[in-house]
């Protein structure tokens, strides 16, 4: 397959050769490897061992916010804007960094005030509004480990999540609008969440809401003192939900080794302190934490967050943010363009997208139509650079096509601008990034090229998940790709049963279990491929049960993004 070279990064491409020079050197010794990009943190203990077989830099201590947000008090980067937030009505909020540290104080006193202590879950149900990305921060600054759910999810997802992580405090607002409509979060939060723990609720729209005994309105709340945590290198910073066959699991990242993963992956990407910096994904997956909540922050970019839709009022509403606020880093997924390239072009035409020098998309296989159509279409601009003709569509920009796993922390495959820049391949994820030791092997563990085999990670990664049943001597990622001749890796989507529903991995067994609380009645779940989802999940029941009521059950307990496609009768 063909290579191209984006004309913005003519003179920085290595050869395929090179890296794989420089690929090899870093996986031959991962430990020293990892060892040398930790010393980029700044270490209340310098760790002196890079991992004892569970914890990576055991003998390290932290401050996770000082890391994040504190690192750049005293420079040119404190007083720039930090979050540049919008809502779908167009209001907008600014907040320089140190803004944003003094919220992040405030809301570090809230929590204390609500009895939430160093190593307290706090579970958030939420949108990224400033106030709850404020207070995911403020987690982080007194060392109590977070959970951000996607709002998309129904429910008894919610309570399932909850209840496996056991959460002092549950985070929500009283609705947020979508569409013009409000979304009223709180009641998924009054059915999922116990009468025993107390929920405090963001005053977003201002709706009525009902009114538990554990409840808190952040209006409310008097902030007590609140001191910034250094903690162990194997402290809890968050964790997420990762969907499994039969249902999904917790998996928790450690404060230190996923913080050094991050930095370093953010930085290597080609993220910069001048950088306006738009992720379209929310915290509720691992890219919106990853490269939303922290990695644009540890760099001193400033954060564009729309808490909307891309369809509102229009579906040229993301390439309005760009152009409006002179994004140069968009960060959004394969699925996502892939329904952006059905539009009306003149909708793309309008805008003039000439500050962005980098697009990166993750989440699922990107299929060569979209991914052709995001370099060329969107990745041209008006403005030629080096020798891209514009009125040629020849492609300008670079188009990054990045592998990331709940489990894996963040990407870990792509071409790396700040690092290591290979010539681009359509569709491709690139190859494996520097210190992340892959391979695709057959069902016998031997290595296969050109043909589809098992994407697995033969060595421990910093942001390795706290829970063991991760990473015995080998992580099985559960995908199924090709890795041609140059290493470079073509991701085909799950091969153990999961779905991926617009880049959402998503547990047939989940869909399977809510179907039988609700209705009593036993039910299989497969997956079949859709043309703007990737892959939609489908439903054969097995019992005296309407076929609509299945589907209704499954959008109210699971949630709207695993509407089944079909429901047939066993």
């Amino acid at each position: 397959m063909g290579y191209i070279i984006p004309p913005y990064l003519k003179y920085k491409t290595v050869s395929v050769a090179e890296f794989q020079r420089i690929y090899r050197e870093s996986i031959s010794d991962v430990f020293s490897f990892w060892m040398r990009e930790a010393e980029h943190l700044i270490w209340r203990v310098k760790p002196n061992r890079a991992f004892d077989g569970r914890v990576w830099f055991p003998d390290g201590v932290l401050s996770p916010y000082e890391n994040i947000l504190g690192r750049h008090r005293g420079t040119w980067v404190w007083d720039k804007v930090a979050l540049l937030w919008e809502d779908e009505g167009g209001d907008v909020r600014a907040y320089t960094y140190s803004d944003l540290d003094k919220l992040v104080e405030r809301m570090s006193g809230v929590l204390r005030a609500l009895g939430v202590s160093r190593g307290d879950w706090v579970v958030f149900y939420a949108p990224p509004t400033p106030e709850t990305l404020a207070l995911m921060l403020a987690s982080a600054r007194i060392g109590a480990p977070f959970e951000p759910v996607f709002t998309g999810w129904g429910w008894y997802a919610l309570a399932r999540r909850i209840a496996n992580r056991g959460p002092k405090l549950v985070v929500t607002v009283d609705a947020f609008p979508r569409k013009g409509k409000p979304v009223k979060t709180k009641d998924a939060v009054d059915r999922a969440v116990p009468e025993s723990v107390k929920v405090l609720v963001v005053e977003r729209m201002g709706v009525q809401t009902a009114r538990r005994k554990n409840d808190v309105f952040l209006s409310e709340v008097e902030p007590e003192p609140a001191e910034e945590a250094a903690v162990e290198s194997g402290h809890p910073l968050f964790g997420l939900h990762a969907g499994y066959r039969d249902g999904p699991k917790p998996v928790t990242h450690a404060a230190g080794g996923y913080l050094v993963q991050t930095f370093s992956t953010t930085r290597w990407i080609g993220v910069r302190p001048r950088d306006t910096y738009f992720c379209t994904v929310v915290p509720g997956w691992i890219t919106g934490v990853t490269y939303l909540v922290f990695g644009p922050f540890m760099v001193g970019s400033t954060v564009v967050v729309y808490e909307g839709g891309p369809d509102y009022p229009q579906w040229d509403r993301w390439w309005s943010i760009v152009e409006k606020y002179a994004v140069t880093v968009l960060v959004t997924t394969a699925g996502a363009m892939r329904y952006l390239s059905k539009q009306d072009p003149s909708l793309l035409a309008r805008h003039n997208m000439d500050t962005l020098r980098l697009i990166v998309t993750t989440a699922e296989p990107f299929d060569e139509e979209s991914w052709k159509w995001t370099y060329y279409y969107v990745g041209t601009g008006r403005t030629p650079a080096v020798d891209s003709v514009p009125d040629r569509l020849s492609g300008r920009i670079p188009l990054i096509h990045a592998f990331i796993q709940t489990e894996m922390g963040t990407f870990f495959t792509g071409q790396l601008p700040n690092y290591v820049f290979t010539p681009l391949k359509v569709s491709s994820a690139g190859p494996p990034m520097p210190g992340f030791h892959l391979d695709v092997v057959d069902d016998e563990g031997r290595p296969v090229r050109g043909r589809p085999g098992r994407l697995v990670v033969k060595a421990p990664w910093p942001a390795l998940p706290l829970e063991p049943r991760v990473f015995d001597g080998l992580y099985d990622t559960g995908d199924l790709a090709v890795m041609d001749d140059d290493m470079y890796i073509f991701p085909l989507g799950r091969r153990d049963g999961v779905l991926k529903v617009n880049g959402y991995r998503i547990s047939p067994g989940e869909i399977a279990e809510a179907i039988k609380v609700a209705l009593g009645v036993e039910a299989v779940v497969d997956k079949v491929r859709d043309p703007m989802k990737f892959e939609a999940p489908v439903a054969a029941v097995r019992g005296q049960v309407r076929l609509e009521d299945v589907k209704r059950v499954v959008r109210e307990y699971v949630g709207p993004i695993a509407d089944l496609a079909d429901v047939k009768a066993l």
